[in-house]
């Protein structure tokens, strides 16, 4: 009985600790991923130009959130404010961009490629995490069983 505890523990323990550690990661990165691909799915598509920068500061430093603006193909100029914040700034003021953007409700939108470092940096800090796990699992697996 012994054993098999002391068995469970090892190959079971840490190894399944880091796989789900990095399975919510890459989740994460995964699903901002997917709701993107879906809402560009049946959006429109507009030039737009970045006519601001709003800036949130806090203990840690500033942000800066792209405020852009389009003309939709009803002929409505309408002003979005981006939910995606980066620094240094990801744009500059003046700069062109593309937005996505639905035809019920042009001021749900997003800008093409927002975000994309982020979901990348999650997905891959939580596949290198996930494999970290694999990898230690089958370490203490091959110690646990075939080295006795």
């Amino acid at each position: 009985m012994k054993l098999f505890r002391k068995i469970k523990e090892s190959i079971f323990g840490v190894p399944l600790f880091l796989f789900l550690f990095g399975l919510v990661f890459f989740g994460i990165g995964a699903g901002l991923t997917y709701h993107q691909i879906i809402f560009k799915m049946d959006a429109l598509q507009a030039p737009g130009e970045v006519i601001g920068l709003s800036e949130s500061c806090d203990n840690d430093g500033c942000v800066y959130r792209p405020d852009v603006r389009f003309t939709t193909v009803a002929g409505e100029t309408v002003y979005y404010h981006s939910t995606y914040g980066s620094y240094p700034p990801e744009y500059q003021v003046g700069e062109a961009v593309n937005i996505y953007y639905k035809s019920d409700n042009p001021q749900k939108a997003i800008i093409a490629g927002e975000g994309g470092i982020f979901r990348i940096i999650f997905m891959a800090i939580g596949g290198i995490v996930m494999l970290g796990g694999v990898v230690f699992f089958g370490v203490n697996l091959y110690n646990s069983f075939l080295t006795r």
